[in-house]
Protein backbone atom coordinates (compact mmCIF):
# COMPACT_ATOMS: atom_id res chain seq x y z
CA UNK A 1 0.00 0.00 0.00
CA UNK A 2 1.27 3.25 -0.95
CA UNK A 3 1.26 6.41 1.69
CA UNK A 4 0.31 9.76 -0.42
CA UNK A 5 3.40 12.20 0.50
CA UNK A 6 0.32 14.76 1.44
CA UNK A 7 -0.58 12.90 4.30
CA UNK A 8 2.55 12.18 5.34
CA UNK A 9 3.08 15.88 5.85
CA UNK A 10 -0.19 16.75 7.13
CA UNK A 11 0.78 14.30 9.71
CA UNK A 12 4.25 16.17 10.09
CA UNK A 13 2.35 19.14 10.71
CA UNK A 14 0.63 18.23 13.16
CA UNK A 15 2.87 16.51 14.86
CA UNK A 16 5.32 19.56 14.68
CA UNK A 17 2.14 21.83 16.23
CA UNK A 18 1.57 19.24 18.99
CA UNK A 19 5.69 19.40 19.70
CA UNK A 20 5.79 23.23 19.70
CA UNK A 21 2.52 23.69 22.00
CA UNK A 22 4.35 21.67 24.35
CA UNK A 23 7.44 23.10 23.97
CA UNK A 24 5.40 26.77 24.90
CA UNK A 25 3.80 25.04 27.96
CA UNK A 26 7.19 23.48 29.48
CA UNK A 27 8.39 27.26 28.66
CA UNK A 28 5.78 29.00 30.57
CA UNK A 29 5.75 26.84 33.40
CA UNK A 30 9.58 27.55 33.82
CA UNK A 31 9.07 31.25 33.91
CA UNK A 32 6.59 30.90 36.16
CA UNK A 33 8.44 29.18 38.53
CA UNK A 34 11.34 31.31 38.07
CA UNK A 35 9.03 34.15 38.24
CA UNK A 36 7.94 32.98 41.91
CA UNK A 37 11.86 31.75 43.03
CA UNK A 38 12.59 35.59 42.50
CA UNK A 39 10.25 36.69 44.42
CA UNK A 40 10.34 34.10 47.27
CA UNK A 41 14.67 35.60 46.94
CA UNK A 42 13.57 39.37 47.08
CA UNK A 43 11.26 38.94 49.96
CA UNK A 44 13.27 36.32 51.71
CA UNK A 45 17.34 37.64 51.73
CA UNK A 46 17.01 40.68 53.32
CA UNK A 47 15.29 39.61 56.49
CA UNK A 48 17.49 36.30 56.75
CA UNK A 49 20.61 38.95 56.62
CA UNK A 50 18.65 40.95 59.27
CA UNK A 51 17.74 37.76 61.56
CA UNK A 52 21.15 36.03 61.55
CA UNK A 53 23.28 39.24 61.75
CA UNK A 54 21.47 40.35 64.72
CA UNK A 55 21.16 37.09 66.89
CA UNK A 56 25.10 37.22 65.71
CA UNK A 57 25.40 40.37 67.68
CA UNK A 58 22.60 39.29 70.48
CA UNK A 59 24.69 36.54 71.18
CA UNK A 60 27.91 38.25 71.38
CA UNK A 61 26.82 41.13 74.21
CA UNK A 62 24.32 38.25 75.61
CA UNK A 63 21.33 40.76 75.78
CA UNK A 64 18.20 40.91 73.54
CA UNK A 65 16.98 44.80 73.87
CA UNK A 66 13.42 45.84 72.83
CA UNK A 67 14.68 47.06 69.31
CA UNK A 68 16.71 43.75 68.93
CA UNK A 69 13.79 41.90 69.84
CA UNK A 70 11.27 43.06 67.45
CA UNK A 71 13.52 42.85 64.37
CA UNK A 72 13.91 39.65 65.15
CA UNK A 73 9.77 38.86 65.14
CA UNK A 74 9.62 40.80 62.07
CA UNK A 75 12.36 38.85 60.39
CA UNK A 76 11.09 35.26 60.85
CA UNK A 77 7.48 36.73 60.41
CA UNK A 78 8.37 37.76 57.13
CA UNK A 79 10.45 34.70 55.89
CA UNK A 80 7.98 32.22 57.02
CA UNK A 81 4.98 34.65 55.21
CA UNK A 82 7.14 34.48 51.81
CA UNK A 83 7.72 31.21 52.17
CA UNK A 84 3.98 30.08 52.51
CA UNK A 85 2.87 32.50 50.34
CA UNK A 86 5.04 31.21 47.86
CA UNK A 87 4.20 27.46 48.50
CA UNK A 88 0.63 28.42 48.10
CA UNK A 89 0.51 30.24 44.86
CA UNK A 90 2.46 27.31 43.84
CA UNK A 91 0.06 25.02 45.01
CA UNK A 92 -2.78 26.90 43.22
CA UNK A 93 -0.80 27.08 40.15
CA UNK A 94 0.00 23.32 40.34
CA UNK A 95 -3.87 22.87 40.43
CA UNK A 96 -6.00 25.23 40.54
CA UNK A 97 -8.61 23.39 41.64
CA UNK A 98 -7.37 23.05 44.93
CA UNK A 99 -9.79 25.22 46.84
CA UNK A 100 -12.84 22.60 45.35
CA UNK A 101 -11.30 19.72 47.20
CA UNK A 102 -13.03 18.71 50.28
CA UNK A 103 -11.83 17.92 52.49
CA UNK A 104 -9.56 20.82 52.41
CA UNK A 105 -5.96 19.38 51.97
CA UNK A 106 -3.61 19.42 55.12
CA UNK A 107 -1.33 22.08 53.09
CA UNK A 108 -3.63 24.29 52.35
CA UNK A 109 -4.44 24.41 56.15
CA UNK A 110 -1.01 25.28 57.03
CA UNK A 111 -0.25 27.45 54.37
CA UNK A 112 -3.32 29.90 55.52
CA UNK A 113 -2.23 29.57 59.17
CA UNK A 114 1.25 30.66 58.76
CA UNK A 115 0.33 32.96 56.15
CA UNK A 116 -2.46 34.66 58.82
CA UNK A 117 0.01 34.38 62.24
CA UNK A 118 2.96 35.72 60.41
CA UNK A 119 1.05 38.53 59.00
CA UNK A 120 -0.50 39.31 62.18
CA UNK A 121 2.83 39.09 64.12
CA UNK A 122 4.85 41.23 61.74
CA UNK A 123 2.57 43.98 61.31
CA UNK A 124 1.64 44.24 65.15
CA UNK A 125 5.74 44.41 65.86
CA UNK A 126 5.73 47.46 63.10
CA UNK A 127 2.85 49.02 65.12
CA UNK A 128 4.90 47.94 68.94
CA UNK A 129 8.32 49.60 67.50
CA UNK A 130 6.04 53.26 66.18
CA UNK A 131 5.01 52.99 70.06
CA UNK A 132 8.40 52.30 71.44
CA UNK A 133 10.48 54.99 69.24
CA UNK A 134 7.64 57.65 70.14
CA UNK A 135 7.33 56.91 73.55
CA UNK A 136 11.24 57.08 74.03
CA UNK A 137 11.81 60.21 71.49
CA UNK A 138 9.29 62.37 72.42
CA UNK A 139 9.39 64.13 75.53
CA UNK A 140 5.74 64.30 77.89
CA UNK A 141 4.71 66.25 80.90
CA UNK A 142 2.62 64.15 81.85
CA UNK A 143 4.03 61.59 84.72
CA UNK A 144 2.07 58.88 83.59
CA UNK A 145 3.78 59.19 80.11
CA UNK A 146 7.38 59.73 82.31
CA UNK A 147 6.63 56.74 84.19
CA UNK A 148 5.77 54.52 81.30
CA UNK A 149 9.06 56.32 79.53
CA UNK A 150 10.93 54.66 82.16
CA UNK A 151 9.33 51.51 81.81
CA UNK A 152 8.68 51.15 77.96
CA UNK A 153 11.51 48.90 77.03
CA UNK A 154 9.93 46.14 79.70
CA UNK A 155 5.77 47.09 78.50
CA UNK A 156 6.92 46.81 74.64
CA UNK A 157 8.71 43.49 75.22
CA UNK A 158 5.88 41.98 76.90
CA UNK A 159 3.57 43.46 74.32
CA UNK A 160 5.37 41.83 71.44
CA UNK A 161 5.07 38.32 73.17
CA UNK A 162 1.51 38.37 74.12
CA UNK A 163 0.48 39.54 70.63
CA UNK A 164 2.72 36.30 68.96
CA UNK A 165 0.77 34.43 71.68
CA UNK A 166 -2.70 36.01 70.77
CA UNK A 167 -1.99 35.34 67.27
CA UNK A 168 -1.07 31.60 67.73
CA UNK A 169 -4.15 31.08 69.27
CA UNK A 170 -6.26 33.07 67.46
CA UNK A 171 -5.38 31.41 63.92
CA UNK A 172 -5.69 28.00 65.44
CA UNK A 173 -9.29 27.32 63.72
CA UNK A 174 -7.49 27.47 60.51
CA UNK A 175 -7.27 23.99 60.67
CA UNK A 176 -10.88 23.08 61.29
CA UNK A 177 -11.60 25.00 57.52
CA UNK A 178 -13.89 22.94 55.08
CA UNK A 179 -16.26 23.44 52.63
CA UNK A 180 -19.41 21.47 52.35
CA UNK A 181 -19.38 20.33 49.05
CA UNK A 182 -16.36 18.86 46.00
CA UNK A 183 -16.36 20.57 43.13
CA UNK A 184 -19.87 19.97 41.16
CA UNK A 185 -19.63 17.16 38.15
CA UNK A 186 -21.27 19.74 35.52
CA UNK A 187 -18.66 22.55 36.22
CA UNK A 188 -16.13 22.85 33.57
CA UNK A 189 -12.90 22.07 35.23
CA UNK A 190 -10.76 23.89 32.66
CA UNK A 191 -12.55 27.51 32.84
CA UNK A 192 -10.59 27.64 36.16
CA UNK A 193 -11.24 31.46 35.81
CA UNK A 194 -15.06 31.25 36.19
CA UNK A 195 -14.99 28.17 38.68
CA UNK A 196 -16.98 28.78 42.01
CA UNK A 197 -16.93 26.75 45.17
CA UNK A 198 -18.56 26.53 48.26
CA UNK A 199 -18.11 29.03 51.27
CA UNK A 200 -15.43 27.61 53.66
CA UNK A 201 -16.78 27.27 56.97
CA UNK A 202 -15.29 25.79 60.55
CA UNK A 203 -16.75 22.82 61.18
CA UNK A 204 -15.59 23.47 65.40
CA UNK A 205 -18.62 26.05 65.69
CA UNK A 206 -17.33 29.19 65.01
CA UNK A 207 -19.53 31.75 62.72
CA UNK A 208 -17.10 32.52 59.57
CA UNK A 209 -18.33 35.93 59.15
CA UNK A 210 -17.38 37.18 62.71
CA UNK A 211 -14.17 35.34 62.69
CA UNK A 212 -13.20 36.94 59.38
CA UNK A 213 -14.82 40.19 60.60
CA UNK A 214 -12.39 39.89 63.10
CA UNK A 215 -9.10 38.95 61.57
CA UNK A 216 -9.57 41.75 59.05
CA UNK A 217 -9.99 44.67 62.14
CA UNK A 218 -6.46 42.89 64.20
CA UNK A 219 -4.85 43.24 60.65
CA UNK A 220 -5.85 46.23 59.37
CA UNK A 221 -7.65 49.22 61.41
CA UNK A 222 -5.97 48.37 65.13
CA UNK A 223 -2.51 48.16 64.20
CA UNK A 224 -2.77 50.99 61.67
CA UNK A 225 -4.30 53.59 65.08
CA UNK A 226 -1.14 52.63 66.85
CA UNK A 227 0.72 53.53 63.84
CA UNK A 228 -0.52 56.37 62.43
CA UNK A 229 -1.11 58.86 66.18
CA UNK A 230 2.80 57.49 66.92
CA UNK A 231 4.32 58.71 63.84
CA UNK A 232 2.57 62.02 63.52
CA UNK A 233 3.34 62.44 66.78
CA UNK A 234 7.17 62.03 65.84
CA UNK A 235 6.30 64.20 63.28
CA UNK A 236 5.61 67.22 64.76
CA UNK A 237 7.63 66.63 67.76
CA UNK A 238 10.72 66.60 65.11
CA UNK A 239 9.38 70.04 63.94
CA UNK A 240 9.68 71.46 67.30
CA UNK A 241 13.05 70.09 67.93
CA UNK A 242 14.26 71.59 64.09
CA UNK A 243 12.80 75.03 65.45
CA UNK A 244 14.57 74.60 68.89
CA UNK A 245 17.73 73.81 67.39
CA UNK A 246 17.15 76.83 65.17
CA UNK A 247 17.83 79.12 67.83
CA UNK A 248 20.36 77.60 69.94
CA UNK A 249 22.38 76.46 67.03
CA UNK A 250 25.23 75.30 69.36
CA UNK A 251 22.57 72.00 70.31
CA UNK A 252 22.24 69.83 67.32
CA UNK A 253 22.86 66.81 69.16
CA UNK A 254 20.15 63.87 68.20
CA UNK A 255 18.89 65.66 65.26
CA UNK A 256 20.05 62.75 62.55
CA UNK A 257 18.71 60.09 64.87
CA UNK A 258 15.27 61.76 65.05
CA UNK A 259 14.98 62.69 61.07
CA UNK A 260 16.01 59.07 60.86
CA UNK A 261 13.89 57.35 63.28
CA UNK A 262 10.70 59.55 61.87
CA UNK A 263 11.43 58.35 58.52
CA UNK A 264 11.75 54.83 58.81
CA UNK A 265 8.84 54.32 61.07
CA UNK A 266 6.65 56.45 58.66
CA UNK A 267 8.02 54.34 55.57
CA UNK A 268 7.14 51.10 57.23
CA UNK A 269 3.82 52.38 57.84
CA UNK A 270 3.88 53.26 54.32
CA UNK A 271 4.98 49.69 53.12
CA UNK A 272 2.69 47.99 55.60
CA UNK A 273 -0.65 50.57 53.57
CA UNK A 274 0.39 49.99 50.01
CA UNK A 275 0.23 45.85 51.04
CA UNK A 276 -2.41 45.51 52.26
CA UNK A 277 -3.96 48.21 49.60
CA UNK A 278 -2.43 45.33 47.35
CA UNK A 279 -3.95 42.38 49.67
CA UNK A 280 -7.37 44.56 49.73
CA UNK A 281 -7.72 44.31 45.71
CA UNK A 282 -6.43 41.37 44.78
CA UNK A 283 -9.47 39.35 47.43
CA UNK A 284 -11.85 42.07 46.33
CA UNK A 285 -11.45 41.04 42.62
CA UNK A 286 -11.48 37.62 43.53
CA UNK A 287 -14.70 37.76 45.64
CA UNK A 288 -16.55 39.57 43.05
CA UNK A 289 -15.30 36.95 40.40
CA UNK A 290 -12.80 38.99 38.35
CA UNK A 291 -10.03 37.54 36.94
CA UNK A 292 -6.63 38.68 38.59
CA UNK A 293 -3.49 35.66 39.35
CA UNK A 294 -1.83 35.10 42.66
CA UNK A 295 1.62 36.69 41.32
CA UNK A 296 -0.26 39.95 42.54
CA UNK A 297 -0.61 38.20 46.08
CA UNK A 298 3.08 36.66 46.25
CA UNK A 299 4.33 40.23 44.81
CA UNK A 300 2.47 41.94 47.58
CA UNK A 301 4.22 39.96 50.44
CA UNK A 302 7.11 39.68 48.85
CA UNK A 303 7.31 43.48 48.03
CA UNK A 304 6.35 44.17 51.81
CA UNK A 305 9.57 41.49 53.20
CA UNK A 306 11.90 43.30 50.71
CA UNK A 307 10.88 47.12 51.94
CA UNK A 308 10.44 46.18 55.70
CA UNK A 309 14.14 44.30 55.68
CA UNK A 310 15.95 47.30 53.73
CA UNK A 311 14.24 50.09 56.20
CA UNK A 312 15.21 47.97 59.23
CA UNK A 313 19.00 47.65 58.03
CA UNK A 314 19.12 51.30 57.40
CA UNK A 315 17.94 51.96 60.74
CA UNK A 316 20.58 50.23 62.25
CA UNK A 317 23.88 50.62 62.58
CA UNK A 318 25.39 47.20 63.20
CA UNK A 319 23.56 45.73 60.07
CA UNK A 320 24.34 48.94 58.33
CA UNK A 321 27.91 48.10 58.40
CA UNK A 322 27.56 44.47 58.28
CA UNK A 323 26.35 44.54 54.65
CA UNK A 324 28.65 47.44 53.68
CA UNK A 325 31.33 45.40 54.52
CA UNK A 326 30.18 42.39 52.56
CA UNK A 327 30.75 44.99 49.44
CA UNK A 328 33.98 45.51 51.12
CA UNK A 329 33.66 49.23 51.70
CA UNK A 330 32.79 49.24 55.36
CA UNK A 331 35.54 51.99 55.76
CA UNK A 332 34.34 54.26 53.53
CA UNK A 333 30.69 54.36 54.94
CA UNK A 334 32.04 53.99 58.58
CA UNK A 335 31.64 57.71 59.59
CA UNK A 336 27.98 58.36 57.44
CA UNK A 337 26.70 55.44 59.18
CA UNK A 338 27.52 56.55 62.34
CA UNK A 339 25.77 59.95 62.54
CA UNK A 340 22.66 58.63 60.22
CA UNK A 341 21.79 55.32 61.69
CA UNK A 342 19.75 54.67 65.25
CA UNK A 343 21.46 51.89 67.50
CA UNK A 344 19.97 48.76 67.66
CA UNK A 345 20.17 49.25 71.56
CA UNK A 346 17.14 51.39 72.31
CA UNK A 347 16.84 54.84 71.87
Amino acid sequence: MRISPDLISVQDSGLCASLSEENIMISTLIEHVLFYVGLALVGVSGNLFNLIFTIQQQVKTRTIQTVGLILNVISINNIILVLATFSLVMGVFQNPQIWCITPYPLSIRIELYLMMTSSFNSFWAIAWLSLFYCIKVVSFSSECFQTLKRKISSVINAAVLLSCSFSFLFCTPLFSLDITTSLDENDNVNDTSNMTCSQPFFTIGINTNTYAAAGICLLCPIPLMIMLPTSIRMVVHLCAHTLALQKNKTQVQGSDSYLLVCKITISLVGVYLSTLFIVSLFVIIRLIGGLITYQTLASAFSFYGGMTSLLLTASNRHLKDKLWSLFCCRKAQEQSSKSQTVETGDV
